[in-house]
């Protein structure tokens, strides 16, 4: 009798473990880097969103406090720690200024402003070291300050302070080029909630993305490694701008955002495009799609603000692939895509007027276009930014 059930059970084995096989077995990747959907798809998707619902309950139960979050990081151990901010700004008289300010070891801040004031005439202005984005610290501190650039909260979630005294340069000028005299005085306010891409996101929409990929306990280790902490919040920011002493007062929508975490590697990450822009009726947007191939290689990610309901949503959907745009190492300028959030669906055309990039960190890991751009949304006028990114495999030697 034991024989019997014996051969069932290796009978039954078999044709689970035939089956199991023939169900994962994968089509090749997009372009070798974009997975694709297999036999298991729908099952894993199942299995992740029930998952990731628990986690989004339990992690709202232990949500870090505002001070914690808000606060600058000690920076950890490993060589690629990070504690960032950022802020990108726009409004519809063709207004930007984005800063970025990303404390890493040995003093080092990969740091940036990019400054277009449409009436000055001056075009895009831009840090002196540009393309380079590698600050120094005088001192080893607890502040996101580096090279005449200081960002300090002034009141969490609700107030910051952002300055510049130094020289900016015509975005693409040598270094023999007339550098301007410049001053950036400016305070970011908000009452808005901010979206933590920790406890805010549609579990269905990560569950799927996730789906995609191969699974493997050494997959789940890298995801677990690789995780930071980042949110954000729009906000206003009210800015005193004076340019060879000629002063400019500008009002600007603004995304503010704060990653910290173990470590980040600009290396594993392909290429991603990130959206945000506001609409004149009072709407804020973030759309991104992210390409890092050991974790995701077809994230998608962002939220939207009703000013109509005062609420955030989660995207849910969004047909934009980056294998369908700007795969070979310049992003699109002109394109549109649609995006659901909250049960609604916007069609997005996207037209970027200006196109300045950089270099991120020390060995420019990472080449960042940020397109500065018109939106329309559902018809609708908007203005904001598009950062494109992709992996510079030849580092520094990419100039010569």
């Amino acid at each position: 009798m034991f024989g019997i059930v014996d051969v069932a059970v290796v009978t039954f084995s078999t044709l689970l473990l035939f089956f199991w096989r023939l169900l994962d077995k994968r089509s090749p990747p997009i372009f070798g880097i974009y997975q694709r959907e297999n036999g298991l798809y729908w099952l894993k998707v199942l299995f992740m969103y029930t998952a990731l619902s628990v986690r989004k309950i339990t992690n709202k139960a232990k949500k870090k406090n505002v001070e914690t979050l808000e606060s600058c990081q000690k920076l950890s151990e490993d060589g690629k720690a990070i504690d960032a901010v950022y802020f990108n700004g726009a409004n519809g008289d063709g207004d930007h200024l984005v800063v970025g300010m990303a404390r890493r070891k040995n003093l080092l801040v990969d740091g940036f402003i990019l400054l277009k004031i449409n009436s000055s005439g001056l075009g895009v202005l831009a840090t002196p070291k540009m393309p380079s984005t590698s600050l120094y610290k005088e001192e080893d501190n607890e502040q996101h300050a580096a090279e005449g650039i200081r960002i300090t909260p002034i009141d969490n979630m609700k107030k910051y302070s952002l300055k510049y005294e130094g020289k900016l340069k015509t975005y693409g000028a040598s270094k023999e080029d007339t550098l301007y005299d410049v001053k950036i005085d400016a305070i970011w306010t908000s009452d808005l909630p901010y979206f933590s891409f920790d406890t805010d996101m549609d579990p269905y929409r990560l569950a799927s993305d996730m789906a995609f990929e191969p699974w493997s306990k050494s997959y789940f280790d890298t995801l677990e490694k690789m995780h930071q902490t980042h949110y954000e919040q729009f906000g206003s920011l009210t800015a005193k701008v004076t340019i060879n002493e000629k002063e400019f007062d500008i009002k600007l929508d603004t995304i503010r955002d704060h990653t910290f975490g173990v470590f980040r590697e600009w290396r594993m990450f392909k290429r991603y495009g990130c959206h945000w822009f506001t609409t004149a009726d009072g709407d804020h947007f973030n759309v991104s799609k992210i390409c890092c191939p050991v974790a995701f290689s077809r994230l998608t990610a962002g939220y939207m603000y009703s000013k109509k309901y005062q609420k955030l949503y989660p995207v849910t959907e969004c047909d934009l692939e980056l294998y369908q745009h700007g795969s070979f190492g310049n992003p699109p300028e002109d394109y549109a895509f649609t995006v659901k959030a909250g049960g609604e669906t916007y069609t997005v055309q996207v037209r970027a007027k200006d196109t300045p990039k950089f270099f991120i960190s020390k060995d420019w890991e990472a080449q960042i276009f940020e397109n500065l751009c018109n939106f329309t949304v559902n018809g609708t006028k908007g203005w904001g930014a598009a950062e494109w990114q992709y992996r510079n495999i030849q580092g520094k030697e990419i100039l010569k």
